[in-house]
């Protein structure tokens, strides 16, 4: 512990950067996994609380996974405008991907097409559609099951299976999106750690730091949950299990690869298929425009303010 503190206080602004992204990270980007349960009818407490517990599972468990994704020397210029832009959209309670964000600063800074830059790119094309055709495969499975059931049990299959399956995705954006996090805390944690017992232990208590931020952030970030949960595309409790399950299995492949993938637009693209192939088609176009364009100008501007600021500087 006296280590851990000693780190904080020798990287004061890496520190503070940190816990603060993860805090905006907590508000702006977590609810896509409390909306899911939110859209099916369980209260703000229930969802938070599943959720939470996800989270802090996955980041404990799988997070230490992510730790070589990205290498810098010197993080403070990616930290710098990932903050930025995260208190931008926050505040105008817009969602954005933290992990789109992290990564065009990471490429903005150091425009190099390494073999790791170009596999993450390639697996961010390849996985939407991944998910997209593995969410309609068990979305017909779920409704050949389910038409079998009676009222009765098809309520009792929905409320056990929406809480499991939140805490699974919130499971694997712990592991993944809070690991790249902590692969950021982590560069300056193992060069001050003198032993393996000492890195251990503050990579631990690194992210239990940041869990800490995150679970803070979520708790205040409940009207982008509701954005997600009610103003992009019409949701049931099929659409809503498909589209989790099939983008929670990919997001966790992806861990095991150890490249960092936005959940939230992978399920928002399933959930856009799942509504071309019943009727009616429910979408709130407005709402639609403003999100995919946040997700497009986000992670240009933080291309191009880091590739600017570091040429300047």
């Amino acid at each position: 512990m006296h280590s851990i503190i000693t780190t904080m206080m020798s990287h004061p602004l890496d520190t503070i950067l940190l816990l603060y992204i993860a805090l905006l990270f907590g508000i702006n980007n977590a609810g896509i996994a409390v909306a899911n349960m939110l859209a099916s009818g369980f209260n703000y407490r229930m969802s938070i609380s599943i959720s939470t517990l996800g989270f802090a599972v996955g980041a404990l468990v799988e997070g230490w996974k992510m730790v070589s994704v990205i290498t810098l020397e010197d993080y403070t210029t990616t930290s710098v405008v990932t903050a930025i832009m995260l208190s931008i959209f926050s505040f105008l309670h817009i969602p954005v991907s933290m992990v789109n964000i992290i990564f065009a600063s990471y490429i903005g800074s150091t425009i190099e097409s390494t073999p790791n830059t170009v596999s993450v790119i390639s697996w961010w094309i390849v996985a939407p559609f991944m998910a997209l055709t593995t969410t309609i495969l068990i979305y017909h499975l779920i409704l050949r099951f389910t038409t079998r059931l009676s009222l009765v049990n098809l309520f009792r299959f929905y409320s056990l299976m929406l809480p499991v399956l939140t805490f699974y995705a919130s499971y694997t954006i712990g592991a993944n999106n809070l690991g790249l996090l902590y692969s950021m805390g982590n560069r300056y944690i193992a060069v001050d750690a003198t032993t393996a017992d000492a890195t251990t232990a503050d990579g631990i208590c690194m992210m239990l730091s940041i869990l800490l931020a995150f679970t803070i952030g979520m708790i205040k970030g409940k009207n982008i949950s509701r954005f997600l949960s009610e103003e992009i595309v019409g949701y049931t409790p099929a659409t809503i299990m498909s589209g989790i399950s099939s983008c929670s299995i990919i997001l966790w492949l992806s861990t095991q690869m150890h490249i960092p993938l936005p959940f939230s637009q992978m399920l928002v693209s399933s959930l856009i298929g799942i509504n071309m192939i019943r009727k009616p088609h429910l979408y709130n176009k407005r709402s639609l425009f403003l999100l995919v364009s946040s997700w497009i100008g986000s992670t240009l501007l933080s291309f191009i303010i880091t590739f600017v600021v570091t040429r300047i500087t």
